[in-house]
């Protein structure tokens, strides 16, 4: 009974590093606005929860505390890595803002965002809040803890195999951030593109316009308008950027088992 008991707190454990690593790493549940012990108590609770559905195992867990050490690293990769991929969307919602705040004005300041803990562009901080807001009410944190959950039984405990293959589709998607970025700045950056050419025919036609002192009430009014016209588009394609993570979760997951 001892033995038994001893095993099973050692599963116990790896679950809930796996649980903390991704915790850690996730949008929203990694934010500092999440209380550390609020974490550490949905840590706690998922591992408790889980624990009793794991599989049993082929063989026993490593006695030996740096054997079962390189287990915990492993176990804690695994739930990082997915919430690396996670973070992805709202680093592309940050290369986006940091587009349409150069194109309109606003990037002679930022603003201090507690979530992702560095400094934000305005509208990138503004499309930020809508996306932890759209993804809240779509339940996308339920599915981040649902996906930690499978990997149970397409990952047993120990069983974490680091592919270069893995990494290197990883750094594919690091870098479609840059283009899905480019998507939410698209409308911003044509109605700047316009009123820049529009500008600058007044300019020529009309030399007593200081544009300098003009343009910037301009631009930035015009960029408040577009933005507010292109919100529900955004949801759009905001919508298919967490459908897109989320697969990349699923091919994540497999490639690690």
């Amino acid at each position: 009974m001892l033995i038994f008991e001893v095993e099973l707190f050692k599963v116990f454990l790896l679950v809930l590093v796996r649980f903390s690593g991704l915790i850690v790493a996730a949008p929203v549940l990694g934010s500092r606005n999440f209380p550390v012990i609020a974490k550490v108590g949905l840590a706690g609770l998922s591992a408790i929860i889980v624990t009793p559905t794991i599989p049993a195992l082929q063989q026993p867990l490593p006695a030996d505390p740096l054997s079962f050490g390189a287990l915990a690293i492993g176990e804690v990769m695994i739930g990082l890595m997915m919430g690396f991929v996670m973070t992805l969307v709202f680093a592309a919602i940050q290369v986006g803002g940091q587009i349409m705040d150069m194109q309109t004005g606003f990037g002679l300041m930022n603003v201090f965002n507690p979530a992702m803990e560095t400094q934000f562009p305005i509208f990138g901080f503004y499309f930020f809040i809508v996306a932890v807001l759209y993804l809240l009410v779509s339940n996308g944190h339920h599915m981040m803890i649902r996906a930690l959950v499978s990997t149970f039984h397409k990952i047993p405990l120990g069983g974490f195999v680091a592919r270069p293959r893995l990494f290197y589709e990883v750094s594919l998607w690091a870098s479609a951030m840059f283009e899905d970025g480019l998507m939410i700045a698209v409308p911003v950056v044509a109605a700047m593109l316009l009123a820049y050419i529009t500008m600058g025919i007044l300019g020529r036609l009309i030399p007593q316009i200081h544009l300098f002192v003009v343009g910037f009430p301009v631009t930035i009014a015009l960029g408040l308008l577009t933005v507010a016209f292109v919100t529900g588009l955004y949801l759009s394609i905001l919508d298919g950027m967490f459908h897109r993570m989320f697969k990349n979760v699923s091919v994540l997951i497999n490639g690690m088992g």
